[in-house]
Parts: structure tokens; C-alpha cells; sequence
């Protein structure tokens, strides 16, 4: 488990590097800054054979860091709102 959260911060700072590189300021600007700061890493455990379709793993909440990761999930259903409160649907290429 200690190896996969070591991969998603990889990945995580590698994408924080790619969005500073995108917006024309250093490399480092959001590495350096998150660095040390409070991250939750955890994993949502599901027991899909207890559950009923439509059960709510995490319900509405909001995330602490200043970028999110998730590994691929298998099953439809992570969601997010827009300011004006519409919800969509997650989509990764």
C-alpha cells in the first residue's frame, strides 16, 4: 500500500510540475509550496456484494489538498459541482 501512495505522489507532482510548466512560471511553484502540507491519502474500500447499485461510497465532501488523484476506478460515479452548483460527471481519457 505504502509503494501505490508513493506512485500517486509521484504522479500527483509530476502533474503539479506539467501545470506549472503550462502556465509559464517555474517548475517548482506548486511543488515547493505543497511540499510538507496535509494530504490524505484513502483508499475507499468497497464491498460491492453488500451494497445495493447506487450506494454511496463517499458522499458529498470536499477535498483538503490543492490537487486530487484517484487510481482508475472500475465503476462509474465520482462526480463533482461546478461553483454554480451543477454536478457532472468525471471523465478521464
Amino acid at each position: 500500500m505504502d509503494s501505490w501512495g508513493d506512485t500517486l505522489h509521484t504522479a500527483l507532482d509530476t502533474v503539479q510540475e506539467m501545470a506549472a510548466i503550462g502556465m509559464s512560471v517555474p517548475k517548482d511553484t506548486f511543488t515547493k509550496r505543497t511540499k510538507g502540507g496535509s494530504t490524505l491519502l484513502a483508499p475507499t474500500g468497497s464491498d460491492l456484494i453488500k451494497n445495493d447499485v447506487g450506494a454511496v461510497f463517499a458522499g458529498f465532501h470536499y477535498d483538503i489538498s490543492f490537487m486530487t488523484i484517484h487510481g482508475k476506478s472500475r465503476y462509474p460515479g465520482l462526480s463533482v459541482w461546478t461553483r454554480d452548483w451543477k454536478k457532472k460527471t468525471v471523465k478521464i481519457p
